[in-house]
């Protein structure tokens, strides 16, 4: 063989020795999300403050090859069962109680399907790995929903690759699903106290004398509820009096300040009882909330 010929064989079987070489250093991660809490909260639509929830995402890593190649991965999360406008909801029938899903404690990073939003990690190892990547779910504060349980099913999609951003590779995505069920409980509170019946009385006055306080109340959307007073008459001074609510009988809340009120009354012509100019006096009137 002429020396030209030995020169092209010999690089021929360099360029081969390094292409086996570089396929030798492959020996990826399998990964797989094997679970996701399920979220179990209860929900006050009367509370001033967000309901906050956290969970995790379980995934394990099978290796293949003892080396140290490096996994990308990225889980993200969709919108749900009773999404609107990319809002997460959760439902009891016709009532929907919007949430949202987050990636950090601060609540500020939201977790969803989009770039930039996944929830991102990595694995470097020569042994099979697990990996355990923690959520927030809040649930913002004033909802006007109604009782019962609400419930969502969020899918969540892994993608991953040996190199970074991985769902820009991974064609074959696995995926896995998280379970969201928010109880509301129903309850009805006096969001607006009444004040006092005031009234102002002359003896033998020849008109009744009236006053009036205002409350309201608030009950989950779709919770009966009744408004009762402990008496409707008295005597104060020897002044007879009735007291009236504005509505009676069986009501519904709609998770909203329903505005009621209570009318007094003292009938004209009553003498009183006062041994001075003017006299002052006062009784206690319990008003209850049925629910």
């Amino acid at each position: 063989m002429s020396p030209f010929w030995r020169r092209v064989w010999r690089a021929g079987m360099i360029a081969s020795i390094a292409l086996v070489a570089g396929v030798a250093q492959a020996g990826p991660f399998s990964c797989a999300i094997t679970s996701v809490s399920a979220i179990s909260l209860t929900y006050n639509p009367a509370s001033p403050s967000a309901l906050v929830g956290s969970g995790t995402v379980t995934v394990n890593c099978a290796k293949s090859g003892s080396n140290t190649a490096t996994r990308f991965l990225e889980i993200g999360a969709g919108t749900g069962l009773n999404a609107a406008g990319g809002q997460n909801r959760a439902a009891s029938g016709s009532s929907l109680l919007g949430y949202a899903l987050r990636r950090d404690a601060a609540l500020t990073a939201a977790w969803a399907a989009t770039a930039g939003t996944r929830l991102a990690t990595s694995v470097t190892s020569v042994n099979p790995t697990s990996l355990t990547l923690s959520w927030w779910l809040t649930v913002p504060a004033g909802q006007p929903v109604a009782a019962g349980p609400h419930l969502d099913t969020v899918t969540l999609t892994l993608y991953q690759s040996d190199a970074a951003n991985p769902a820009l590779t991974d064609t074959s995505p696995t995926t896995a699903t998280l379970s969201v069920a928010l109880a509301v409980a129903g309850q009805c509170s006096l969001s607006a106290p009444p004040g006092a019946v005031q009234f102002n009385y002359t003896s033998f006055q020849a008109v009744p004398a009236t006053a009036t306080s205002a409350f309201a109340v608030t009950c989950t959307n779709g919770t009966p509820y009744t408004v009762t007073l402990d008496a409707t008459t008295g005597t104060l001074l020897g002044l007879n009096y009735q007291l009236a609510l504005s509505a009676t009988g069986p009501r519904v809340g709609n998770g909203l300040p329903q505005p009621l009120s209570i009318t007094g009354t003292m009938p004209a012509g009553q003498s009183g009882v006062c041994a001075a100019a003017s006299c002052n006096a006062s009784q206690v009137r319990t008003l209850t909330v049925s629910y």
